[in-house]
């Protein structure tokens, strides 16, 4: 998710918790900084874009979603913004400095589980990805949903209490919806591999901008994906899936055996293996089909290519010597 629906979603929570009767009197003197401390603990679990300045392209991504966004580290995270507001501002309690913060923190996990990128629930101690793949990364009508609730709450302060409880309902009826809006569309997806005589080793239904009824289906085989997207509820007619085979020559077998090559096979959901000639080169292309948007998006925005992010690729010569490796549009050191 991003960083601005992330504070929005930390505002509606300091909102809704500021006008709580069960808040204590300290913290009611104190809402700004409950604001505040909300909308950084919102954002705090994205300080691991820092990452990027120490390391590759590979290494920031192999670390983004991970330990700052982890069930595991969050209560310990929390301690490091609650200690800043406790010295700063002399609130006395700082249990509860540690619970808002945590709060925060938890809500930023949480919106960020629901978008498919994947979250390191557990990290350190294992890399796995969870992810309810119910919301687009970025998602307009939810943004604006938020936004609208809390001008309406500023200006119309008679009724802000009411508004703002009514914002937080809005939200869960909307997350509920796109979330029966994914289970129809697996379950699409699921019966038509079934009905084909499919024998899949992955399944996914990835929301797509701009509708939260409108999905990708991806069906990852050993030797191919299947991509198609649809609607829900949709038409009895049977999807038609995109064929994307997989390479295999020799030039796959010399990838596969690097250690950037099994890294992106394990962080990758869907991926797809392309070997082409290029002039004097041959490349090896490594994408996950999860990145993909529909094509009828790109028409309406007037763009024909479809932008590809999280590619990996090795450039050969060829002879087989490898002459460069590139992650993300940036090149590695060998």
């Amino acid at each position: 998710m991003d960083n601005l629906t992330h504070s929005l979603t930390g505002a509606l929570a300091a909102k809704i918790i500021g006008h709580s009767r069960k808040l204590p009197e300290e913290l009611k003197e104190q809402k700004k900084k409950i604001f505040w401390m909300l909308v950084l603990s919102a954002n705090l679990p994205d300080i691991d874009v820092l990452a990027g300045f120490f390391g590759d392209s590979i290494f920031s991504t192999q670390h983004h979603r991970g330990v700052t966004h982890s069930l595991l580290f969050a209560p310990v995270f929390a301690i490091l913004l609650a200690a800043v507001f406790y010295f700063l501002f002399k609130i006395k309690s700082f249990q509860r400095l540690w619970v808002i913060s945590l709060i925060g923190i938890l809500l930023h996990i949480f919106f960020d589980l629901i978008t498919p990128f994947g979250t390191q629930l557990l990290a350190p101690f294992t890399t796995t990805r969870y992810t309810f793949d119910m919301m687009f990364i970025v998602d307009l009508f939810f943004t604006s949903m938020l936004l609208i609730t809390l001008l309406a709450g500023k200006f119309i302060k008679q009724r802000a209490k009411l508004i703002y409880l009514s914002g937080g309902v809005a939200v869960l009826l909307y997350l509920s919806i796109e979330a029966i809006s994914h289970q129809l569309a697996y379950n699409r997806v699921e019966d038509e591999v079934r009905r084909a005589g499919i024998t899949p080793t992955k399944i996914s239904a990835l929301p797509q901008p701009l509708s939260i009824f409108r999905w990708k289906g991806l069906v990852q085989t050993d030797e191919r994906v299947l991509q198609t997207f649809f609607s829900v509820p949709g038409d009895a007619d049977s999807l038609t899936f995109e064929n994307h085979s997989n390479t295999q020559n020799g030039f796959v077998e010399k990838a596969m055996q690097t250690e950037a090559a099994k890294w992106y096979m394990n962080f990758s959901r869907h991926p797809w293996i392309q070997s082409t000639q290029n002039g004097d080169s041959h490349v090896v292309e490594f994408r996950d089909l999860q990145f993909t948007v529909d094509k009828t998006i790109l028409n309406f925005f007037g763009s024909s290519e479809q932008f590809a992010p999280f590619v990996l690729r090795f450039v050969y010569s060829l002879n087989g010597d490898l002459r460069e490796i590139v992650f993300d549009g940036k090149s590695l050191a060998r």
